[in-house]
């Protein structure tokens, strides 16, 4: 009896060929429904099949007529094609062949008894559907190939020809679905036709008759779409409609794109032939071809530039553009689109209200967009030429060509979006911009007078003074252009005055109001003559040996306030230091010289900055603690200098000027910033227990909410770091419990715990914490990243792993009795938590559950196989019990090379990894004869959707 037992127990071992998403399965035919039978005067209500098919055979035995016989046994046939259908779709049995066995011997029978009966036909079609239902195509082919040779006037002529063309489109023989389909198409079928034509389209397009397949996919968006022309498409049509344009795209990759789109006669004059142009443009941008995607945009815009649709056509044409980062063809199709449907434009005069408010909204960033386009260019190109012509090289004036040019365009923009948006909010901005253009490309009087109407006219607060200011300068600069020429200086200089009376009233607080109206004393200095004022100044000094000590001091401090605002930082420091040394320590005004020489000091280092010199201006900026050491620029110096070591990797002087600014100024405005950039040094130089120390201070002191939970996070990583895992798991676990966001943290903290849980060995709580990871990820909604994914795959997968390694401690071989169950339950959970691991889409999670769940499934087999036969059984049972072995391995064995096969697959696409190696690997092993061996595979483009 225990023998039995053992025997039981392998015949119900549970094979698990179903639920596994990673390896797909075959559709099937079971939602096909047979022909129902008329019932005559029986009562069948309370009979089953089996008991109606008796009542018949009563009733065959009875009748003598020869076509009622007929009838009778037709109708037994039926009764056995229900019973198919009832046993195919009951929920209770499981899909197999032989439900239909009956009803096809019963029509074979009927066809051979009856050879030239006028009903075979509907025999043939059941006959076939029969073949059909119990996965017999070859059978059902013939059955219907049969049906229209000798029946071409059966009502259901045309359904058979459409089963024929898709029997033989799935064979790969195209030619003959081509004929079949093109028959259906030319029937009185009306509810087959449509689908006729587009698979009749597919059938062409395969045997590459690309033309021919355009012209029937056109017929079916005609069909549709011309009868919905007033209506919204059903839910049956739209994907049909969506398809039929997919088609027709991948055909015209084939024929050569867009321009064979006027080619194709069912195509023209349709008023739906921008649906065909966005949706081949869309497939373009899809697969990354974005000139191709542009080219199809731009030829619906050439074909149809007054169409309602052309500017939405342009928009998607800039934004392929933009997608394969095109950037001057971007550039050129804005310019374009300003150009075409702008408001001077004639389709701007046509266009309806709606229309005209969607293209402003384009127009608008685009002018702007432009217009700051060829403003930044014209200023490169000015810069690049006063370089050339500094060194004296050749190109000097071509490029000064080049940037009148562009300044002439950026103008242009400007001026047209101020006519074309007068209301905008941002007008004071742009006229500003436009002005600054006009000043640059040396065009003064315009400039002048778009300053003048930012400062007098709108009165803006931003751009109202330094546009007054501006416009003084403009004048200023017309004023030198005129020195050859008295009279118009003159007219120049009169502007010029007006302009600075105009400033001085309008903007009597501005701090450079006493200097525009001194202009007598420091006129030059007041209107930014700077070399004039320092040539003045300089002979001042250099021409009197004995002059006064505070009218020297003063020249020195003009000189330098010149050369800084000329940014010569150098020169202003050199004047600054001899003004001071002028007045000494005990003045009054020393220490605030004493200031602006460490401000222009600052500013030289900034320069420096800018230039790349960035240790060399972060050691001027350390100058400043000897020069101002008291100042208020000295500490911002000293901090920036800090920064800037940090930014360059010289982690110990940083690390240096951020403990003396820490311990000198513990209550300035930048304190706080202090320790930050303090912990952040120590973690880069690799001090890593002084880095978490600095982050357990800020954690406990920083005012701000968001760099205590940083520093806490950042804390519990530097203490892993350290081995210190008991102290970092934790601050993780405080940080998981105080803090839902940042939502990368919260899931990484989760990440980490669950890691220090299992080098710990408490697998328990990793487990807990694999939960809160996958649970985490899964309830992130919009915050879910690509991180938070990788993440709860990994979590599965640890999970997985989990329940694999409980799989493999128990030993059939031990214990079959008991552990057979054990280990099936730990399969079933490796295997659903692998799934839940690759359903996350990750090639790497994916690859790596299909070759853990195949090595389990192979694992389980190999026991399987090895199992001793129990002692005491006779040779009888110890046969029937390695047969049974066999039965139940062998499944988990093809099993498993169908999931190392999917993995394989997953090289022939062009992946690779170390799971797909190992699959390969472990194919080579279980099948050579197919896997040892190289083979070259060939992969075919796009199919039907």
């Amino acid at each position: 009896m225990k023998h039995l037992n053992h025997i039981g127990l392998l015949m119900g071992l549970p094979i698990l060929l179903s639920g596994c998403s990673l390896f797909g399965g075959n559709d099937t035919i079971g939602s096909l429904k047979s022909q129902e039978t008329e019932e005559s005067n029986l009562d069948f209500s309370d009979m089953n099949h089996h008991q109606v098919r008796e009542e018949y055979q009563e009733l065959l035995e009875l009748v003598d007529d020869k076509f009622l016989k007929e009838q009778i046994e037709r109708r037994i046939a039926g009764v056995s094609m229900a019973e198919g259908d009832h046993l195919q779709t009951s929920p209770e049995n499981k899909p197999s062949k032989g439900y239909y066995r009956d009803a096809i011997n019963s029509y074979i029978d009927i066809l051979e008894k009856y050879p030239n009966s006028p009903d075979n036909a509907e025999v043939l079609y059941q006959l076939s559907k029969a073949y059909e239902m119990e996965g017999e195509p070859k059978n059902a082919e013939a059955m219907l190939k049969r049906l229209v040779a000798l029946h071409p006037d059966y009502s259901g002529i045309a359904e058979a020809h459409f089963r024929l063309g898709d029997i033989n489109f799935n064979n790969e023989k195209y030619k003959q679905a081509e004929f079949h389909y093109r028959t259906v198409t030319e029937a009185n079928a009306p509810s087959l036709k449509l689908n006729a034509h587009y698979m009749l389209g597919w059938a062409l397009y395969k045997r590459g008759l690309f033309d021919d397949a355009l012209e029937s996919f056109a017929y079916v968006l005609s069909v549709v779409l011309d009868e919905q022309s007033s209506q919204t498409l059903s839910n049956a049509e739209k994907p049909l409609v969506d398809d039929t344009l997919h088609s027709i795209s991948l055909t015209l990759v084939n024929l050569g794109g867009a321009e064979k789109i006027s080619d194709v006669k069912g195509l023209r004059n349709k008023t739906y032939i921008w649906q065909v142009y966005e949706n081949l443009g869309a497939y373009y941008l899809e697969k990354n071809r974005y000139a191709d995607s542009a080219a199809t945009y731009q030829h619906f815009i050439a074909s149809y530039p007054m169409d309602s649709r052309t500017p939405g056509m342009h928009s998607k044409l800039i934004a392929a553009y933009i997608k394969g980062a095109f950037a001057k063809d971007v550039l050129q199709a804005k310019q374009a689109y300003v150009a075409q449907y702008g408001m001077q434009s004639a389709y701007w005069a046509q266009a309806s209200e709606t229309l005209r408010a969607d293209i402003s909204s384009n127009l608008k960033p685009y002018l702007t967009e432009l217009a700051a386009h060829f403003h930044a260019q014209a200023q490169a190109q000015a810069k690049l030429a006063g370089e050339k012509d500094a060194a004296k090289i050749k190109g000097a004036d071509e490029l000064n060509e080049k940037s009148a040019v562009s300044y002439a365009s950026a103008t242009q923009y400007y001026g047209e979006y101020l006519s074309s948006f007068p209301q905008s909010s941002d007008l004071a901005k742009q006229r500003y911009l436009k002005a600054e253009a006009h000043f640059e490309a040396k065009q003064y009087d315009q400039a002048a007078a778009d300053y003048e109407i930012v400062s007098y006219q709108y009165q803006d607060k931003e751009f109202g003074n330094r546009s007054g200011y501006a416009a003084i300068l403009a004048y200023q600069n017309r004023i030198a252009e005129l020195e050859q020429n008295p009279k118009e200086k003159s007219h120049a200089q009169e502007n010029a005055v007006a302009s600075m009376l105009r400033f001085t009233e309008r903007y009597d607080t501005d701090k450079r109001s006493p200097a525009v109206l001194t202009n007598a004393a420091e006129y030059l200095f007041s209107l930014n003559r700077y070399p004039q004022a320092i040539d003045v100044a300089s002979k001042l000094i250099s021409g009197n040996k004995a002059l006064d000590k505070n009218l020297k001091q003063t020249a020195y401090g003009i000189i330098a306030h010149s050369y800084y605002q000329q940014k010569n930082y150098l020169e202003a420091e050199k004047n600054y230091d001899n003004q001071r040394q002028l007045l000494g320590k005990q003045h009054p005004q020393y220490v605030a010289v004493s200031e602006r020489m460490a401000t222009a000091v600052y500013k030289k280092a900034e320069g420096m900055m800018a230039a790349g010199q960035k240790l060399a201006a972060a050691e001027q900026q350390l100058r400043i603690k000897t020069i101002a050491p008291d100042s208020k620029v000295r500490v911002i110096a000293q901090y920036d200098a800090a920064v800037t070591l940090l930014a360059e990797k010289q982690w110990q002087p940083a690390i240096t000027e951020l403990k003396e600014l820490r311990a000198l100024y513990p209550q300035h405005e930048l304190a706080a910033e202090f320790p930050r950039k303090l912990a952040y040094g120590y973690e880069q130089d690799g001090q890593l227990l002084p880095a978490a120390k600095t982050y357990d201070y800020l954690y406990a002191n920083d005012k701000s909410a968001d760099v205590k939970r940083d520093a806490l996070f950042a804390a519990a990583g530097l203490y892993e770091k350290l081995g210190q895992l008991d102290t970092a798991l934790e601050y993780y676990k405080t940080w998981a419990r105080n803090y839902e966001q940042p939502f990368d943290n919260r899931m990484e903290a989760r990440y980490h715990i669950a890691l220090i849980y299992g080098q710990q060995n408490d697998e328990r709580r990793k487990l807990y914490w694999l939960r809160r990871i996958v649970q985490g990820d899964a309830s992130a909604g919009e915050m879910r990243t690509d991180r938070s994914r990788w993440l709860a795959a990994w979590a599965n997968n640890e999970y997985g792993d989990y329940f694999a390694a409980e799989f493999n401690k128990r030993r059939l071989a031990a214990n079959l009795e008991r552990n057979l169950p054990l280990k099936n339950q730990s399969l079933q959970d490796a295997v659903s938590r692998y799934q839940l691991a690759a359903e996350y889409g990750l090639l790497e999670f994916t690859t790596q559950g299909s070759f853990k769940i195949a090595r389990l499934y192979q694992q389980m087999a190999n026991e399987l196989q090895t199992l001793p036969v129990p002692e005491g059984m006779s040779e009888q049972d110890s046969a029937m019990f390695r047969e049974l072995i066999a039965q139940q391995a062998a499944p988990m064995l093809e099993l498993a090379l169908s999931v190392y096969t999917s993995n394989v697959e997953q090289g022939w696409k062009g992946h690779f990894n170390q799971w797909i190696d190992d699959s390969f690997k472990a194919l080579a092993l279980l099948s050579p004869a197919r896997f040892n061996k190289t083979e070259e595979q060939k992969r075919y483009g796009d199919e039907i959707r």
